[in-house]
């Protein structure tokens, strides 16, 4: 069966676009002496976000490349997308942590692959914070963050639907923690009078993520933990069906996905089909056959 997007093109997109994307948001952590503060963030926001735009069409391109140049591959995509776009609009704005908008590109990345998986966590971001009016610095980290669950759900692609289902619902719970920790990193190198875990410049890496743990404890941590809940929550309760049709969707399926998977006939050039008919005359002719005998 046709397997999309999973060739070198879309993974080595997505391996530098996570790459670059985590040393810019680590940045405080590794060298907190130079790390930009707001002013800085919000001056240099809009060649970040050209440049993010600028990788997410690149592994674009590399999907369409891997599916052999199939506008269809983006279909599944973009589904997930526009769904995901109206579940933050419906729901999200409520706030305290409920946002159950990152389960969708986790479950597409373990449906479609970890580069699918990327872009439609990405594009949902970005869509959707384009319509609530939030074009503004954390949408770097935010687009980032998403594509990140999508990444990740990657990691369960090769997994029956059953068993991806429920390990996405497992790996919701750190993810939910995770996501607390890199949105308040963007904004954390202008929190220098925090009480608890201000940002400090010029301390070691150790130093400076411990400081930036104690704030993340400090300030979200209930909301990170409702948000882990509420993913959690909503992958059990749709993850099942929507990893079986998306994977039917996009023509994917794993290759324990069913019982017996047999590989697909090689190609039979015209050169071989003639070898093997001169192969079955010369059988014949040395192999007399007994309806031919006679029997005395």
């Amino acid at each position: 069966m046709t397997r999309f997007l999973v060739n070198w093109r879309s993974h080595s997109a997505l391996w530098v676009l996570v790459l670059l994307g985590t040393g810019w948001l680590g940045w405080p952590i590794w060298s907190s002496f130079t790390a930009p503060g707001r002013d800085a963030l919000e001056a240099e926001f809009p060649l970040l976000l050209a440049a993010l735009l600028g990788f997410m069409g690149v592994l674009a391109t590399s999907i369409w490349l891997d599916a052999n140049r199939r506008a269809a591959v983006f279909g599944p995509i973009l589904l997930v997308t526009t769904v995901d776009i109206i579940f933050r609009l419906v729901l999200s704005p409520g706030g305290a942590g409920i946002e159950p908008v990152y389960a969708l590109p986790l479950l597409a990345g373990a449906a479609l692959g970890a580069p699918a998986g990327f872009l439609t966590g990405a594009l949902a971001a970005l869509a959707s914070s384009v319509a609530l009016g939030l074009v503004d610095t954390p949408l770097v980290s935010q687009i980032l963050v998403w594509g990140t669950w999508g990444a990740v759900g990657g990691l369960l692609r090769s997994l029956r639907p059953t068993t991806a289902w429920l390990i996405a619902a497992a790996i919701s719970f750190p993810l939910g923690l995770f996501t607390g920790l890199a949105l308040n990193i963007a904004g954390w190198t202008g929190e220098r009078d925090a009480i608890t875990g201000g940002f400090l410049p010029g301390l070691p890496p150790l130093d400076a993520l411990q400081r930036l743990l104690d704030y993340t404890l400090a300030t979200s941590l209930a909301f990170d933990l409702t948000r882990a809940v509420v993913n959690a929550i909503l992958v059990l309760a749709i993850g099942l069906p929507v990893l079986s049709a998306l994977r039917h969707l996009s023509g994917t399926q794993s290759p324990t996905a069913t019982g017996s998977a047999e590989p697909p006939p090689p190609d039979v050039t015209p050169a071989a089909l003639r070898r093997r008919e001169r192969s079955n005359n010369l059988t014949h002719l040395w192999t007399p056959s007994t309806t031919t005998q006679e029997i005395e």
